[in-house]
């Protein structure tokens, strides 16, 4: 059952000057479950009251009323793929938030976190280059003795070789871990920096 719109209006007064008889008779109706009209909007515009919402018009959102127009429920529109992603991300960025001002009470509070953490990272740092300078020391020792051995005709043993290349090694491993460590040295000020303007914008200080 359709109604237009000019309709609408007349079935509208009229419902709301029989319901005017007092709010019991609304609370009766609702709470028997009595028929109900649904208020959407077509494709040209106009808003259509029906005893139900044609399937291609659900995504539009629809209103359920009683008989006598009252609203009780209002169905919003569908969000689209990208309306959808949108939404996701702002509920993303303020669960985020929320995360960020339970951790932090100022900014001042996340700077100390900083410095916390970039000490024991920096500290790590420094010993690994400690220990690549110690190695390379050691390398240059047994290369020299290597080079005395060679010139005065003598053969350099096997095993001084193997010390040589095992402590190479060593210093390349020792490498890559210092490599892995000022990238997460970087990545940490990123991080905190993000977290100290974020903090600031939302919490303006």
């Amino acid at each position: 059952m359709k109604i237009a719109p000019a309709t609408t209006s007349i079935l509208l007064a009229t419902a709301l000057l029989t319901a005017s008889a007092g709010n019991s008779v609304h609370a009766a109706q609702a709470n028997a479950g009595d028929k109900v009209l649904y208020r959407y909007t077509n494709e040209h515009g106009v808003q259509v009251l029906d005893d139900k919402v044609p399937p291609r018009y659900v995504a539009g959102g629809y209103e359920v009323l009683t008989i006598g127009g009252r609203v009780l429920e209002v169905v919003p529109p569908q969000l689209t793929g990208a309306e959808l992603e949108a939404k996701k991300r702002r509920e993303a960025q303020q669960e985020a938030d929320s995360e960020l001002l339970k951790r932090y009470n100022s900014v001042a509070d996340i700077e100390s976190a900083r410095s916390r953490k970039l000490a024991i990272v920096e500290q790590d740092i420094a010993i690994m280059r400690s220990n690549i300078a110690s190695l390379g020391k050691q390398i240059e020792q047994e290369e020299t003795s290597a080079a005395r051995t060679q010139r005065n005709g003598g053969k350099v043993a096997p095993e001084l070789m193997k010390r040589i290349d095992s402590l190479r090694e060593e210093v390349g491993v020792l490498r890559e871990r210092l490599a892995r460590r000022e990238q997460e040295e970087q990545q940490l000020n990123k991080e905190f920096d993000r977290a100290a303007t974020r903090y600031a914008e939302i919490a303006g200080n």
